[in-house]
């Protein structure tokens, strides 16, 4: 995503190539948080994925613009309190173990360690 704007309806997106959705706090039923793979060209990018009951997956990444929320600067913690903020609106979203962990914790988010679960997860949460 682009940019992402937390509202009262629920997540304003806009992707890169224009395409706008909103998705409701009702229609979002997972939050996934994970680590891309170390190699280039993710880096071991931390990524939230929103399941919507709409099909209509939105991964954030480090470089969307985030609004209608404080949240904290630092790539990490940016995620832990975008997954936290989230899961406080949308609470019939469901969150995996390893999104649990990263969201109460103070360490990274589970990693897809290669291209390969890249792809597996990918194919799980579009």
């Amino acid at each position: 995503m682009l940019t992402a704007e937390l509202a009262s309806a629920g997540i304003k997106a806009r992707r890169e190539d224009g395409l706008e959705k909103l998705v409701t706090w009702d229609e979002l039923v997972g939050i996934v948080a994970r680590r891309l793979p170390g190699d280039k060209p993710f880096e071991g990018a931390t990524v939230v994925d929103l399941l919507s009951t709409a099909g209509a997956t939105l991964r954030i990444v480090p470089w969307t613009k985030l609004d209608g929320h404080p949240f904290e600067s630092k790539a990490v913690e940016r995620a832990r309190s975008f997954v936290n903020v989230v899961a406080a609106m949308a609470l019939d979203a469901k969150l995996d173990a390893a999104t649990k962990a990263f969201a109460n914790g103070d360490g990274d988010a589970a990693q897809l360690p290669s291209v390969a679960a890249l792809a597996t997860h990918d194919s799980k949460v579009g």
